[in-house]
């Protein structure tokens, strides 16, 4: 797992600083990884639209293919490792996440799909994430709305309602580049919104069990 941060300036009514955050989940397998490249750069227009509204934003990355094994373990009841939580707190300690997966076999990778059946489902609950993915051509352009919508939806987050596909000549195209934009400043909206954070502290504590968000119940 590994972190990269960009930071801006915002100051409360109290005075003090708050600073919002964004995470990169990415299961892309080489290295560099064309996965997370665009997962990074959806997460930077979300970055650049919270800055543009005068907020302080950092952007984080957890990447699965370094944790694999461990989440390999966690799949058949070995528990989870110390790293494999630190990477799930950091998912649950965000304010907004971009999902970014490899398409394989027409659907989102095995390695994406099993970090979230050994996460809790009370992590992303009420979580703007932005879904992104990567193929070798465009037929696989739905993959997002058709397979991950659908997996998000399970988990009780709030998918932006623009994804997007990045697949042979995209790459550098100025459509990518308008998708990246759209999808990022979806997220930023729905980050500054509040919505999660309000939908928890109006539903209660009953509404979630036992997952400590920070952010969201304003501690």
């Amino acid at each position: 797992m590994s972190a990269q941060c960009d930071h801006t300036v915002d100051v409360t009514a109290n005075g003090a600083a708050e600073l919002y955050r964004i995470t990169v989940v990415s299961a892309g397998v080489s290295d560099p990884s064309s996965t997370t490249r665009l997962g990074e750069a959806v997460a930077h227009q979300a970055l650049g639209y919270l800055h543009d509204h005068g907020h302080e934003a950092e952007i984080g990355r957890v990447d699965l293919r370094g944790l694999s094994g461990d989440i390999a373990r966690a799949s058949v009841g070995d528990g989870i490792s110390a790293d494999l939580q630190r990477a799930i707190d950091e998912v649950a300690a965000s304010d907004g996440l971009v999902a970014a997966s490899p398409i394989f076999k027409a659907s989102y990778s095995g390695l994406f799909k099993s970090f979230w059946d050994v996460t809790d489902t009370d992590v992303v609950l009420d979580m703007p994430v932005a879904l992104t993915a990567t193929g070798g051509s465009a037929r696989h352009a739905l993959m997002p709305d058709t397979a991950m919508r659908s997996l998000f939806a399970f988990l009780h987050a709030i998918p932006v309602p623009t994804s997007l596909v990045a697949a042979g000549k995209d790459w550098d195209s100025e459509g990518l580049s308008a998708h990246e934009k759209r999808a990022g400043e979806e997220l930023g909206v729905l980050i500054l919104l509040g919505a999660r954070r309000a939908i928890l502290e109006a539903a209660g504590s009953g509404y979630r069990h036992g997952v400590g968000l920070a952010h969201a119940s304003g501690d």
